[in-house]
């Protein structure tokens, strides 16, 4: 992922995780700034995180393995001996 210096860098070059993450750093900076806004910003803040931490989820990593699928043998967890009789009450 290239990391963009603003915002409107970010937003041309359609990266919306780099645009979500310096849209919560700004965010960030003004809550700590202007302590009268505080009651405005939270929500914004809130779902900035949200959104990062959605997008984190969908973006794909670099280096990672796909996942594989690992057949499951039932016979491996089947009960042995008589009382694994069907209707039987145990």
């Amino acid at each position: 992922m290239t990391k963009h210096k603003t915002l409107s860098e970010a937003m041309d070059a359609k990266d919306d995780l780099a645009e979500a993450e310096i849209r919560y750093r700004l965010l960030a900076e003004t809550f700590e700034e202007k302590p009268q806004l505080r009651a405005n910003l939270n929500p914004a803040l809130e779902r900035a995180k949200a959104e990062i931490l959605r997008l984190r989820a969908v973006t794909p990593r670099s280096g990672e393995k796909s996942a594989t699928l690992v057949a499951f043998d039932v016979t491996r967890f089947r009960k042995s001996g008589p009382d694994n009789r069907v209707g039987s009450i145990g």
